[in-house]
């Protein structure tokens, strides 16, 4: 009888000390007549003075992944309540500036912002005054490709069919054959041993002219004076954001650009590195990561050295590919945990059950979690109008069945 009271009187201790479930959201890049601009792909972080920064591509001639694209920053000082104007990193003219990717050295206290000229080569913007202002851009395109990679031929080139491209593709099929891409995202992870550790991708061709994709990674052990290329990942992995486990081991959580498992059997692809990128065990599937063709963040939330748990976050939107008011396949974005280093996931939360693609995340320095999102009206096919902010902690992801507070007592 003893014991079972005192279970009683734990539990409910537990209860009391738990937090209240928190969840904030506002608007931070609101639609545009015409969609023009129109606010993509969107990163954020938490610069070194505690501040949150959205960094987002800004689309001014539409909804086209090929086209005048800016780099553009928001600020909030407040945890997201209000917002900063708008102020432009980047604008390269009538070039492309896209798939922003950024993360921060912590031992230097700078951040980085790598991104693609063109969708050609690799470049990067640092700030060591928490992106008040920027240094670059600084091309690292022949460190952290193969030559080859830059001279690839295809009779048809195979490009990504992307709904929101606005038919634009083609402009990719005159004398366009090969795509990369990095991260997108809060994406650069600093490992312990103080290597950065920033995903990519590239295309290869498996036989006869046909191009593929393949996600790799490329490190620098010098605080970024150089980068090297690290492994390749898999076959049809692409967009993609990796976690340094508790171990020591990296794990990459990727969308799935596989022909055979779409439209209807597509999910995230994880592999795990040892040797911190640069070498991949084989890919496989996350089966409970049901996915359209779209990427999904993925963030360490807690480790148990700090905290009670490991746990990691997860988010994307977990819908079949088409539906009949979904023609695009991309809705209900939810977020997900894991407590056993992403080898399963929970069902998760959903954050909006409407038009929604693309998000990102950061945990912040209170343990709530500020995350970024594209979404669209109910009832719209438009998961690209707009883009929102929300914050919201542990006790309302998980409807109070777990807590941080409750942890610590």
């Amino acid at each position: 009888m003893r014991r079972l009271l005192l279970t009683f009187l734990c539990l409910l201790a537990g209860t009391a000390f738990a937090a209240a479930p928190l969840f904030e959201t506002t608007q931070v890049f609101p639609f545009a007549r015409g969609n023009k601009p129109n606010y993509r792909i969107p990163s954020i972080i938490q610069a070194p003075n505690g501040d949150i920064l959205i960094i987002a591509e800004k689309r001014n001639d539409g909804i086209g992944d090929i086209g005048n694209h800016d780099i553009v920053l928001k600020r909030s000082r407040d945890k997201g309540k209000t917002w900063s104007v708008e102020r432009v990193i980047f604008d390269d003219y009538d070039h492309t500036s896209t798939d922003i990717t950024i993360g921060q050295d912590r031992s230097h206290h700078r951040l980085w912002l790598f991104f693609l000229r063109d969708k050609k080569k690799f470049n990067y913007f640092t700030s060591d005054d928490s992106g008040i202002t920027w240094q670059g851009p600084v091309s690292i395109h022949e460190q952290v490709i193969k030559p080859e990679w830059d001279h690839l031929t295809s009779a048809k080139a195979e490009e990504d069919a992307d709904p929101s491209s606005g038919g634009r593709g083609s402009q990719w099929a005159r004398g366009w054959y090969q795509r990369y891409g990095v991260g997108p995202g809060n994406a650069m992870i600093q490992l312990k041993s103080g290597r950065l550790l920033v995903p990519a991708r590239h295309r290869e061709d498996i036989g006869k002219g046909r191009l593929r994709s393949f996600a790799h990674c490329f490190y620098s052990d010098d605080h970024g004076g150089n980068w090297k290329l690290g492994g390749t990942i898999g076959l049809n992995t692409s967009e993609c954001q990796l976690v340094e486990l508790a171990n020591g081991d990296v794990r990459v959580m990727s969308r799935n650009e596989s022909s055979e498992d779409a439209p209807d059997n597509l999910r995230h692809l994880t592999s795990l590195s040892h040797d911190g990128g640069v070498t991949w065990e084989p890919v496989r599937r996350a089966e409970e990561l049901i996915t359209p063709r779209c990427h999904g963040p993925v963030e360490r939330f807690t480790l148990v050295s700090q905290q009670d748990k490991n746990r990691l976050l997860f988010s994307s939107p977990a819908s079949p590919y088409r539906q009949k008011e979904h023609p695009y396949g991309r809705y209900n974005l939810t977020i997900r945990l894991s407590y056993d280093e992403g080898e399963t996931w929970t069902a998760g939360r959903t954050i909006w059950p409407h038009p929604a693609s693309y998000s990102d995340m950061v945990v912040l320095d209170d343990m709530t979690v500020a995350y970024v999102y594209e979404r669209g009206d109910k009832g719209s096919t438009h998961f690209w109008d707009e883009l929102h902010f929300a914050r919201f902690n542990l006790e309302w992801l998980t409807d109070g069945h777990d807590s941080l507070e409750a942890a610590k007592h």
